[in-house]
């Protein structure tokens, strides 16, 4: 068992929670969907499981119930814009920082590769992110969350900013990942392709 919430409320000021009573377990290769209207608080959800599994504090309060998380568990997480400090480096620079950064190693030939498995051209290699295309950009945060083999996807509203060559590229990668997945989206369609079950705030 990946993450085991039982019972949750949570909320920001000392009186009303956004949500009570929300129970839901991921496990290896298993698929979630939290679903709810505007501001019932499924980013706040996401943001405190995450807080949870890196040991961070917490900014929403938890009224009642438990998150329990694996501690082993490795985690990516799609990011809907690309971190600032990656638009100044190359791709080729930016794919090797991704690694870097966490302690996994890589060389010419892996950056090499990754760019031709996400469809960058070798010429792609030396242009700064920053003058990516939206979909290149999309290619770049999937190689960014998949790198240290995570066990569990969290993807919040991934679709928001991609256009359709891009999300298409999402669900491809998506579909050949094997572990687990969390995810909030209003894209039907995606939904659709993604499936899973569904956990009503």
């Amino acid at each position: 068992l990946l993450v085991n919430v039982r019972d949750l409320s949570l909320g920001y000021n000392d009186t009303v929670p956004l949500f009570k009573n929300v129970s839901f377990q991921i496990r290896e290769g298993e698929v979630v969907e939290i679903r709810g209207r505007n501001g019932a608080g499924k980013t706040t959800l996401v943001k405190t499981l995450l807080a949870t599994i890196h040991g961070a504090p917490l900014q929403a309060k938890v009224f009642d119930g438990i998150i329990d998380v694996d501690k082993k568990i490795r985690v990516g997480v799609y990011e809907q814009e690309t971190s600032s400090h990656l638009l100044t480096m190359s791709l080729a620079g930016a794919i090797e920082h991704i690694f870097l950064s966490r302690g996994l190693s890589v060389g010419e030939t892996k950056v090499r590769q990754l760019m031709a498995d996400y469809l960058f051209t070798a010429n792609d290699g030396a242009t700064p992110v920053a003058q990516l295309s939206g979909g290149q950009k999309a290619r770049l945060q999937l190689i960014d969350m998949l790198a240290d083999s995570p066990q569990l996807l969290v993807l919040d509203e991934p679709t928001n900013h991609l256009d359709l060559p891009s999300i298409e590229e999402l669900e491809q990668a998506l579909r050949n990942f094997s572990g687990a997945i969390l995810y909030i989206s209003h894209d039907s369609h995606f939904r659709k392709q993604l499936g899973g079950e569904v956990v009503q705030l």
